[in-house]
């Protein structure tokens, strides 16, 4: 047999192995392209993601926060030297959605991923930006962070259900310069003033 039977035989079986659909499968493996690597991807989707959380300046410092949730029963550390507000929780006691610090605004729980889009769109203060897929509100509360409550943020998302979490989660994170809406994106243009920055991080 060819080199490239084998590989093809060994996707096969990576697929049922890890439980993923023969097409995936097949797809990664054109992506990745290096049989060990392909195993080192499936390997890597199989490991526990640790919780992360960003933390709200505006309230708290992220020594001050890993201090805190460390004397609750949380090892927390920080994420690492991109962002100086975000923390991994690598075991924890209690749930870190219900600590007297998160109902009070002082963390939002948030993937880390999405810190990106917010340092790639550079919010600075007294602008006037627009976030069009907001909900549920991790990344509108972070530009609102850095924005440190100044000029105007209209956080826009389609599903007027995913509105209420998105408005409760800024109000939880002490945002006063944010405004909720609930439109179709390509109308925006028709309803709100000139705009110095938009976010668009679109569901997928």
């Amino acid at each position: 047999r060819d080199r490239n039977e084998v590989v093809e035989e060994m996707v096969q079986h990576c697929a049922e192995y890890y439980g993923y659909s023969a097409e995936l499968a097949d797809y990664w493996s054109k992506l990745i392209g290096n049989p060990e690597e392909l195993i080192e991807f499936f390997e890597a989707n199989e490991k526990h993601r640790p919780v992360t959380l960003r933390t709200n300046t505006m309230k708290c410092r992220r020594k001050q926060l890993q201090q805190v949730l460390n004397q609750r029963g949380a090892v927390a550390e920080p994420i690492g030297e991109w962002t100086k507000v975000g923390l991994k929780v690598l075991e924890s006691t209690i749930p870190v959605g219900a600590t007297p610090e998160y109902l009070s605004g002082h963390y939002m729980i948030q993937s880390a991923s999405s810190f990106v889009p917010v340092m790639a769109l550079n919010p600075q203060m007294n602008e006037t930006i627009l976030d069009m897929a907001a909900a549920p509100g991790g990344k509108t509360t972070y530009i609102g962070q850095l924005m440190q409550n100044t000029g105007v943020l209209f956080a826009n998302d389609l599903k007027k259900e995913r509105c209420k979490s998105l408005a409760a989660n800024c109000q939880r994170m002490g945002l006063s310069n944010v405004i909720v809406m609930n439109q179709d994106g390509t109308t925006l243009g028709e309803n709100l003033p000139r705009v110095d920055r938009v976010l668009l991080d679109a569901p997928c």
